[in-house]
C-alpha cells in the first residue's frame, strides 16, 4: 500500500512539471507578442502647431506675391497702352500743325485751301498705314458682312446682285480686327431679280 501511494506520487510529480512547463511556453510567447507591437507615438501638439503656422505664413507669403503680381501685369499693361497712344499722337502731330497752316493761309483762294487740305489727308493716310490700319474695299467687291453694312439696296443691270455698288462711308480694320464696316449701298442685280439686301446678308453669312 505505501509502494502505491509512493507511485501515485511520482506520477503527480510529473503531471504537475509539464502543467508548469506548459505554463512557462505560454508565458514567454505572451511577452514575445507584447515586445514585438510597437508602441503608440505620443503626439506632439507643439510640433503640430509649428507646423501649421508654417503652413499659415507660407499661403500669407504666397497670397502677396500673387497680389503683387496682379499689380505688375496691370502696371505693364496700361505702359504699353501709354506707349502705343504716345507713338501715334506723336505722328498725327506734324497732321496738326499742317492743318493749322493751311487755315493760315486760307485767304490765298479755295485753290490753296483745297490743297493744303488734300496735303493732310495724304498725311493722315500715311500716319494710319504705319500704325496697321487699312481701309475695307467695298465698291466692285462682294458684300460681305464681316466688313461691309448695307445701308440700301438698288437695282443694277451692270453690277451682279450680292455685290458693292457704292461706299457711302469708309470702313476701316487693324490687321483682322474691324474697327469700323464700310457703309454701302448693295446691288440686287438686274430689274426684276427681286433680292433684297437682308437677304443678300443672309446668303453671305450662310455661306
Amino acid at each position: 500500500m505505501k509502494k502505491s501511494d509512493e507511485e501515485k506520487t511520482e506520477l503527480e510529480k510529473k503531471l504537475e512539471a509539464e502543467v508548469a512547463a506548459e505554463e512557462a511556453e505560454s508565458t514567454e510567447a505572451s511577452d514575445e507578442t507584447v515586445e514585438s507591437t510597437p508602441e503608440q507615438p505620443a503626439i506632439d501638439v507643439e510640433t503640430v502647431m509649428r507646423e501649421r503656422a508654417a503652413l499659415a505664413d507660407q499661403l500669407l507669403r504666397m497670397r502677396a506675391e500673387f497680389d503683387n503680381y496682379r499689380k505688375r501685369m496691370a502696371r505693364d499693361a496700361d505702359r504699353v497702352r501709354q506707349q502705343a497712344a504716345e507713338s501715334l499722337i506723336r505722328d498725327l502731330l506734324p497732321v496738326v500743325d499742317n492743318l493749322e497752316l493751311a487755315m493760315k493761309h486760307r485767304d490765298g483762294g479755295p485753290d490753296a485751301l483745297a490743297e493744303g487740305v488734300g496735303m493732310v489727308l495724304r498725311q493722315f493716310h500715311d500716319v494710319l498705314t504705319r500704325n496697321g490700319v487699312e481701309p475695307i474695299r467695298s465698291a466692285g467687291e462682294a458684300f460681305n458682312p464681316e466688313v461691309h453694312e448695307a445701308v440700301t439696296q438698288r437695282e443694277h443691270d451692270e453690277v451682279p446682285a450680292h455685290s458693292v455698288i457704292e461706299e457711302y462711308q469708309k470702313g476701316y480694320k487693324l490687321g483682322q480686327l474691324v474697327l469700323r464696316p464700310a457703309k454701302v449701298v448693295v446691288s440686287t442685280g438686274a430689274a426684276g431679280s427681286g433680292e433684297t439686301a437682308e437677304e443678300t446678308s443672309a446668303a453671305e453669312s450662310e455661306a
